[in-house]
């Protein structure tokens, strides 16, 4: 991957972030191609052994987990029973929106940072 893509899949990454961020509701197949692109993009800037924090960064970010789901403490569960079902896809619809929306604006800050450090050099 030359600068140039480098510097257009920057931008495409960022433009999907905002995207899947101002989004009121999930797009699985948004996302999807968000999290492909993203990880095309983290081994093309770790293979490229940027400053030790960013490097060291990239490594360890894996890809997000398009099938999180939270996990659910007893109290819940017994909420869960008392309340017919209808706690448990409350919780895990919020659970999992709050989970893909923090991964989005991490990746987007992360990258932003990697495209900043770019440019210094």
């Amino acid at each position: 991957m030359t600068i140039d893509e480098l510097y257009k899949a920057f931008n495409d990454i960022e433009f999907q972030a905002t995207r899947l961020l101002k989004a009121s509701s999930l797009d699985r197949d948004h996302l999807n191609r968000f999290n492909l692109r993203a990880e095309e993009i983290r081994q093309q800037l770790v293979s490229m052994r940027l400053q030790g924090n960013i490097h060291e960064t990239m490594s360890e970010l894996g890809m997000i987990d398009e099938d999180y789901l939270p996990k659910l403490s007893f109290g819940r569960k017994v909420w869960n029973i008392l309340l017919f079902g209808q706690h448990k896809k409350r919780f895990q619809a919020k659970g999992q929106m709050r989970y893909f929306m923090s991964e989005v604006s991490k990746r987007k800050q992360l990258f932003a940072y990697a495209k900043g450090e770019l440019n210094v050099d």
